[in-house]
């Protein structure tokens, strides 16, 4: 069954090559060129462009199926790089953003927020393969949780993972209280903004301003606005005064709830 499945000649090749083709285009742009992901059949959508899926389908087998070369040609398109400006004009023509005349913004998945977390703190366990882990606390890609019916992730849970028992081609992506709460109170995450802000200490030697531009850089690839650099560094300056009992201190826990603020952006959590 597996080699039919591949085979492109006699067999299912060139249907898997689409339907794989798809998800890449799904997991980029929050929506697929076919919008069923789990249904190319004659009860799912039809695709949006079947000229693109279909020339898709033909690099990914030209790439002798690697996804490398596929996430990084959907990544430097023109599609993929356009802003995500509103366009009144275009909205009437195309209300659902179906042929992409801008870039969606749209949630990371529970995952890739952890895993952001750890990456940005410096915490993140790059090792590959081995067994995975039931423990919340551990430091490899979330990738490597088990799935334990009795022991599910609540962070993961928290934001829209999936139901581990059937198959989910698309992933809802709610906005409920518990999100925010989570980034404010979880132990976790005030441990991985406490060792960020262990990373930030060294520049604030030199200034808070300083401290604040590299806090926004590492965390959103952008260096803060005005307005941002001079909210942020009186926010530093009042937290730390907050904290003079700590001594020594004060400065490392002011930078931790600072830290812990980034995370909370909506930009954080949000590809835009």
């Amino acid at each position: 069954m597996a080699n039919w499945i591949t085979d492109t000649e006699y067999g299912a090749g060139h249907l898997l090559a689409r339907v794989m083709a798809n998800r890449l285009w799904h997991h980029h742009f929050g929506r697929g060129i076919v919008s069923t992901n789990n249904d190319f059949g004659l009860q799912g959508t039809k695709p949006v462009n079947p000229e693109l899926l279909d020339w898709l389908a033909g690099e990914l087998m030209r790439q002798n199926w690697k996804l490398k070369p596929m996430h990084k040609l959907l990544m430097t398109s023109a599609a993929y790089m356009q802003d995500s400006k509103y366009n009144t004009e275009a909205a009437k023509a195309d209300p659902l953003n179906e042929l992409v005349w801008r870039f969606t913004p749209h949630r990371l998945e529970a995952e890739l927020i952890r895993d952001n977390m750890l990456a940005v703190s410096g915490e993140l366990d790059r090792t590959q393969f081995g067994p995975g882990s039931l423990e919340e606390t551990h430091k490899r890609r979330s990738i490597y949780f088990m799935i334990k019916r009795s022991k599910l992730v609540t962070m993961m849970q928290i934001f829209d993972q999936p139901e581990p028992l059937v198959s989910v081609g698309q992933r809802p992506s709610t906005t409920v209280a518990p999100q925010a709460l989570m980034f404010m109170n979880n132990p976790q995450v005030r441990k991985n903004a406490s060792s960020f802000a262990a990373k930030l200490l060294p520049q604030w030697q030199a200034s808070p301003e300083e401290a604040v531009k590299q806090g926004y850089l590492t965390a959103t690839g952008r260096l803060p606005t005005a307005d941002e650099q001079t909210d942020s560094r009186e926010f530093l300056l009042a937290a730390e005064k907050s904290y003079a009992k700590a001594g020594d201190k004060a400065k490392q826990q002011a930078l931790t709830d600072f830290c812990q603020v980034l995370f909370e952006l909506n930009e954080f959590v949000y590809v835009e």
